[in-house]
């Protein structure tokens, strides 16, 4: 099985194991005889597919279905990609370790263009060809959707199909097809699903000038559109990942499309029209996830948040019924001159996380123009009254390149930055700003499709422009490599030729290229000058006169009716009169803040003593060997949270829970000697430890629980023993490893190099070792921790399995015990201290 040679030839050499290791809360794992299976993939790291939204959507849609088996793969990462060449080995589904061509399709979800190299590369290490025409007819359909297959041309030669639009509905229709035809080619698959399904774009159909060359395909593709939000598109047990992602919170679909239309935004036009779900089944679901999930963070997500019609009591009832679990509630997208007393109040009930607004451009006039219809004074306003309410942090988010920015714009940034700092020292404590400029990128679909890309050299010129005229620790800037986003645009706005110019860069080894530690232009500069392509003249703006690569798109208004805006937009800069007036900071309330200053009070519980300290022991399956110390503790959490137990937090704005761990687990171990101490906020009862080992997921076990007196000192500092056993069944030569064992416990130096971030250091771990004894098949290693030295069990093995060593250091090893022994010999276990 695939799964054995992943056990012994791949995850024991990546760097994070965790992330193709499946085994979530909230997967599904289905019996695949007699069903079609479908594998939805995300052309990228786990840490960013599994925050996706839509994601975790079309898995519980698919799965709901008897018919069909949904399952995940992602990306692999550079490190995982040499190891799965190396050994020969395919890129495989998380939930059963199927190999991703035994698959009847496999779907992508395109976020933007960055991407689509990974998609290539994710093709190759399945073992197919990445050219569609190449692959063969048992291969499975390769099917592309998301915001960036609403210009599907760059794609075209290597996804079979396309789905342009909401694909709720859309993606069972297909797989129904599929699963009917099951046996039959997959020319003729593809063609019934062109013919039957709505919003499908089959490029293998059409010339390259997207002129349909089979008959009955449409020539245009409307895009899908979903008209209601049902309750049951959302799961109930949402897939709780086991390694940190991206975005640590559960999201929650409040609303989608976008009230505004602001011009230069792709979204806001893609995902038209404005769907808004009822306050009462929002409730019923946040209550039920996280329920679920144990999630700590609740985001309420939408293009633009504040814009839902009920946003206030929304938040309001959320927050207040999520309070005394201790979950906060999070706006990603707030629109200033939205945010109101009430709606700050509700999400701050728990902690505050920072406050983004996007007034995009520094200037009036800009904003006008691009259709963000809101004065500078309105982005103070809400400035003045997030700090008020005890925001400490302001992210700010500017575009850099937009058309007909001037350096007066550039100075309106700087402007902008700098009276939002200046609202901050009006009220006590430290403030911080945060700005993020990101350069302007033409997008499909939009009124400034036809535009300029600004040159990079001269964005970087702008950006360093604002950056360079502070020098405050306070305001801190992010901005991209700006070559990304020229990529972006270039091949959002390409036809088939970009394909190619995709394909030579895949092939020097472009991967990740949304990431900036691996983006490396001049790969493209070459795929570019390769298919002579001067990426110069892509830049200038476009004709409207000119055909369009994505023109048999449909997506609300016609390219006409997005030219006369465009227009319309350019007249409405001549009739724009700025209103002129002096910046002067707010009138503000003085509020009492926790920390360092004058104004510094005890919290009502700061001097209350503890009331019970519980010492828990439990364990853990091969499930979760492959996650990592603090993705343990984030798990253990989230198990502490659905248990609803009166748990005691810290206090002060950010309140966690009152937690201690033992020592941390070496990766690729499992373990029944895992510790923590809980601080309870009320008496502890017997009958809380069948509550927690009920919301335990299966793969941990709690073993015992113990009432502890409070110590000064730590669990993890008072233990200096640990206990391993390694099983030998397939050690072909026992005598040799006893006589291993008798030499090294004979030297009286035992000397190791040890590998740290500035440098290798050579330790001697003899005083560390305490036992090494063969008993019934398994090896006992005791060893130090702590006081008692630090011998690791993976150097110990090294020493005496020699070429075995890998075999078994991340599929054998077992953490049994951990106790602490006193000089005068005397045992006291890890439950007694």
């Amino acid at each position: 099985m695939l799964k054995n040679d992943l056990e012994k030839r791949f995850f024991p050499y990546v760097i994070k194991p965790g992330r193709y290791a499946g085994g979530e809360p909230g997967t599904v794992t289905k019996d695949h005889e007699g069903k079609t299976l479908y594998c939805h993939a995300y052309p990228d790291k786990y840490e960013l597919g599994q925050s996706y939204l839509g994601l975790q959507t079309l898995y519980h849609i698919v799965n709901s279905d008897d018919r069909f088996v949904c399952e995940r793969t992602y990306a692999a990462d550079i490190d995982a990609e040499e190891v799965l060449r190396k050994e020969n080995l395919p890129l495989f589904s998380l939930e059963t370790f199927t190999a991703l061509k035994d698959f009847d399709a496999l779907g992508f979800t395109l976020s933007f263009e960055m991407v689509f190299t990974n998609l290539l590369n994710m093709l190759d290490l399945a073992g197919m060809a990445i050219r569609s025409s190449e692959r063969e007819d048992s291969d499975p359909i390769i099917m592309a959707g998301g915001p960036a297959a609403y210009n599907p041309e760059p794609l075209a030669d290597f996804v079979d199909l396309f789905f342009i639009g909401d694909a709720e509905i859309g993606l069972v229709e297909m797989l129904e097809i599929i699963h009917e035809l099951k046996g039959k080619s997959k020319r003729e698959k593809l063609l019934t699903i062109v013919q039957k399904v709505q919003s499908v774009y089959i490029p293998m159909f059409y010339d390259e000038n997207r002129i349909p060359i089979e008959k009955s395909v449409p020539k245009q593709i409307f895009a899908r559109t979903v008209p209601d939000l049902k309750s049951e598109y959302y799961p109930t047990h949402p897939i709780v990942p086991l390694v940190e992602t991206v975005h640590e919170h559960l999201s929650i679909e409040i609303m989608r499309g976008c009230p505004q239309g602001c011009r230069f935004c792709q979204a806001g036009s893609i995902y038209r029209p404005v769907r808004m779900r009822p306050i009462d089944e929002l409730v019923k679901l946040v209550e039920t996830q996280v329920k679920n999930s144990g999630t700590e963070v609740v985001t309420l997500l939408s293009l633009s948040s504040s814009d839902y019609k009920e946003i206030e009591d929304l938040a309001t009832i959320v927050a207040r019924k999520l309070e005394k679990d201790r979950v906060s509630v999070t706006l990603p997208s707030l629109r200033p001159g939205t945010i109101s007393s009430k709606l700050l109040n509700a999400v701050k009930r728990v902690r505050r996380s920072g406050m983004t607004i996007a007034p995009e451009a520094g200037s009036e006039r800009l904003r006008a123009f691009i259709r963000k219809n809101f004065s500078d004074e309105t982005v103070y306003d809400t400035v003045s009254l997030a700090y008020e309410k005890g925001w400490t942090t302001i992210k700010l988010y500017f575009m850099v390149g937009l058309p007909t920015e001037t350096y007066k714009d550039l100075d309106g940034i700087v402007n902008m930055i700098q009276n939002v700092y200046k609202i901050g020292t009006t009220t006590a404590g430290r403030k911080k700003v945060n700005v993020t400029l990101s350069p302007f990128v033409p997008k499909a679909h939009t009124p400034f499709q036809w535009d300029e890309i600004v040159a990079p050299e001269e964005v970087l010129k702008r950006i360093n422009y604002v950056k360079f005229q502070f020098k405050n620790s306070n305001i801190s800037f992010k901005y991209p490599v700006v070559e990304t986003n020229l990529l972006q645009g270039l091949i959002g706005r390409g036809g088939r030729v970009m394909g190619k110019v995709l394909e030579t860069a895949y092939n020097n080894g472009a991967r990740f290229d949304g990431w900036n530690e691996f983006f490396d232009f001049e790969r493209w500069e070459n795929a570019l000058k390769e298919h002579g392509i001067d990426y110069r003249e892509m830049l200038k703006p476009i004709p409207f006169s000119k055909d369009l690569p994505w023109s048999h798109i449909i997506k609300g208004v016609s390219s006409s009716q997005l030219q006369k805006e465009r227009e319309r937009t350019s007249m409405q800069l001549m009739d724009f009169i700025p209103q002129k007036r002096d910046f002067e900071v707010p009138n503000t309330v003085q509020v009492v803040e926790f920390g360092r200053t004058k104004n510094k009070i005890a919290s009502k519980q700061a001097f209350a003593p503890t009331k019970n300290k519980v010492r828990f022991r439990f364990g853990k399956d091969s499930r979760y060997k492959y996650m990592g110390h603090l993705d343990n503790l984030r798990l253990i959490e989230r198990v502490l949270r659905k248990s609803k137990l009166p748990i005691a937090f810290s206090q002060g704005f950010n309140p966690s829970m009152k937690l201690s761990f033992g020592p941390p687990l070496t990766l690729g171990f499992t373990s029944e000697a895992e510790f923590m101490d809980i601080t309870f906020d009320s008496n502890f009862m017997p009958e809380m430890v069948e509550t927690l080992k009920e919301s335990m997921p299966e793969g941990l076990t709690l073993y015992d629980a113990k009432i502890i007196f409070s110590r000064t000192k730590s669990i993890s500092a008072l233990l200096n023993r640990a206990v391993y056993t390694i099983d030998l069944d397939k050690i072909p030569n026992r005598d040799l490893l006893k006589e291993k064992i008798s030499t090294l416990l004979a030297q009286e130096k035992v000397e190791v190099e040890r590998h740290k971030k500035k440098g290798t250091i050579l330790l001697d771990l003899r005083s560390a070792i305490y036992s090494l004894e063969i008993k019934s098949d398994k090896l006992f290693l005791t060893l130090g921790i702590g006081e008692g030295g630090y011998a690791k069990p993976g150097e110990i093995l090294q020493l005496l399995l020699g070429d075995d060593y890998d075999l078994y250091m991340m599929n054998f090893l077992h953490r049994l015990d951990l106790y602490r022994q006193e000089e005068n010999g005397k045992i006291i276990r890890a439950m007694e201290l």
